[in-house]
């Protein structure tokens, strides 16, 4: 039996060794294990009435494809991820589940993603929580979740419920969420967007990102006024490098905005990470130039997300057949443009950093941040920048996959109480074993490599945080390249659903896994509904807030 062959079986279980699988979730619910293997059978949803329906993934002409059928609205077919082989070996490179969080405001769901909230059946705790501020916006986007000026009501909670949402994350267990996203809409327009920033930097928020397009911090002085108020970083929509790409996916020219806002960045040290959405035969040809852009302006810009195109709404298969681009054809769009990665050695599942974090808690005895999300939901590479400009990926010096198990059997020797000195250098000794120094880029050596991953978990150790002219020896020229592949009805997962880790609260203290809040079956609609503004509320908004001029569009717009 070849390779491929003894891949494609279905068994239950990956071909990982020492992978973490637990029986139930800190709520006592029995964890569902992930399928592997092609074909196999899973759970999914009907695109036209939600109803949770079986699904079969298999391949066929080198691809992965879903199959499903309703009894009331037929069949229906789509491509699922675009390489049998990277689908494979990323399933190879998964080690194992979380247990979810110890209080789920849902406590005794027992179908996901019909009762969702958190639900006692989540496997994974918050990875990064995203926070609404509103659904207002500065712009009418064509492939944007949430707009107010589409959906015809305002949703914005107030002050108060902003901070009570926040306070339910820092209350989060077994790991206390620090790190928190803001985003709408575009939640730079709320007149106290800066009060609430200031507000969840004094709630010991470390991590306090901005998912924006841009336009306000094109303003130096506003810039300024979010790094004052504690913004580390923004999430920033950036979708190529011509207006031609802009007019098609935001309806206007931006290209000169991004440009100044990306400047203004760097003047006042906030952290940048591109978020590309890519829908294929519009930008996908950018990607190579995207990547070489951030490479050249790695002193502000951290990391690239790039976002393949989600189909909320109905589509029909022609159309979804023609623009759908997967993960795999991100990754080997990299490797054709750049010809700095190899996608079958570089690219990997986010998840695989359990590992990392699995012994983090097995050294301090106490959970600590862990990222189980189901290995086809994010995947990416990190580049590494040598002194003499050449870019290599960290697979190319580290022999990933060996140093990765190997991390997760010392997760399971090591004991805190017997953590010395000796211990420390006796567990370098293992690891460096998989470093290969003669590949790695000119100036980084192994502790450099391990010190340089250190600031992505202790703020006063990240790059923004060192004051210019200041010596840090744990900086070394790094970024990365990850992609997000947010499911839609048509390719719907609910074993992926079960593992998010981008989860959303709402005034109540729930929350909501990204790909049920916006995807299927869609709680954004539910929670805006139970919380948005009526006409004479919102009337009465724009006046308490000084905003008269904005009465006649808002109500020519919404209806009023």
């Amino acid at each position: 039996m070849g390779l491929i062959q003894r891949l494609l079986r279905t068994n239950g279980t990956p071909n990982t060794p020492n992978i973490e699988i637990p029986a139930r979730t800190y709520s006592g619910t029995e964890i569902a294990p992930i399928k592997f293997g092609l074909p196999k059978e899973i759970d999914s949803v009907c695109p036209e009435c939600m109803e949770i329906i079986k699904a079969t993934l298999y391949p066929e002409g080198g691809k992965v494809w879903i199959r499903k059928s309703c009894k009331e609205h037929g069949e229906f077919k789509d491509i699922f991820y675009g390489s049998v082989d990277l689908y494979l070996r990323c399933e190879n490179l998964w080690f194992g589940d979380g247990r979810g969080v110890e209080d789920p405001p849902i406590k005794k769901a027992s179908v996901c993603p019909s009762q969702c909230g958190l639900c006692n059946m989540h496997t994974s705790h918050s990875g990064l929580p995203i926070m609404d501020l509103t659904n207002r916006c500065n712009m009418t986007c064509p492939v944007c979740f949430a707009n107010a000026n589409a959906a015809g009501y305002l949703y914005e909670p107030s002050f108060d419920e902003v901070v009570g949402m926040l306070e339910s994350l820092a209350k989060q267990r077994p790991v206390s969420m620090n790190m928190v996203q803001f985003s709408g809409g575009e939640p730079t327009v709320r007149p106290d967007f800066l009060k609430i920033v200031k507000k969840a930097r004094e709630m010991d928020f470390d991590y306090i990102q901005v998912n924006t397009n841009g336009i306000k911090m094109a303003d130096f002085e506003f810039a300024q006024a979010m790094r004052e108020a504690g913004v580390d970083n923004i999430y920033l929509q950036f979708d190529g490098l011509t207006d031609e790409v802009y007019k098609k996916t935001r309806n206007r020219p931006l290209i000169d905005t991004k440009m100044k806002t990306i400047e203004n960045c760097r003047k006042v040290r906030i952290a940048v990470i591109l978020v590309a959405t890519l829908v294929k035969g519009f930008n996908d040809h950018e990607v190579g130039d995207i990547v070489r852009f951030a490479v050249k302006n790695n002193d502000v810009i951290s990391g690239i997300a790039f976002q393949p195109v989600s189909f909320v709404g109905r589509f029909n298969q022609s159309h979804r057949l023609e623009r759908r681009y997967t993960l795999s054809d991100l990754a080997f769009d990299i490797e054709k443009q750049t010809g700095w990665m190899k996608a079958m050695r570089d690219w990997f599942p986010i998840g695989c950093t359990s590992p990392i974090s699995r012994l983090a808690t097995a050294l301090s005895g106490k959970a600590r941040y862990t990222l189980t999300l189901h290995p086809h939901c994010s995947q990416g590479a990190y580049f590494y920048r040598g002194d003499d400009g050449s870019v290599k990926p960290g697979s190319e010096f580290i022999e990933m996959e060996p140093f990765l198990r190997e991390l997760m059997n010392l997760s399971k020797e090591v004991k805190p109480s017997r953590f010395d000195l000796l211990s420390k250098v006796k567990i370098l000794h293992r690891l460096k074993k998989f470093y290969i120094p003669a590949n790695a880029p000119k100036g980084l050596t192994f502790e450099k490599f391990l010190k340089s991953l250190e600031g992505y978990q202790q703020r006063d150790l990240r790059r923004t945080q060192v004051e210019e002219g200041e010596a840090n020896d744990r900086y070394f020229n790094h970024f990365f390249i990850a992609g997000m592949h947010f499911m839609d009805a048509y390719n719907f997962s609910v074993e992926r659903v079960m593992r998010c880790v981008i989860h959303y609260p709402d005034p109540k203290g729930h929350l909501y896994p990204f790909c049920a809040y916006n995807g299927a079956p869609v709680y954004r609609r539910r929670v805006e509904n139970r919380f948005k503004h009526t006409p004479e509320q919102l009337k009465e908004k724009i006046i308490a807030e000084g905003r008269p001029k904005e009465l006649d569009s808002v109500a020519k717009k919404m209806g009023i």
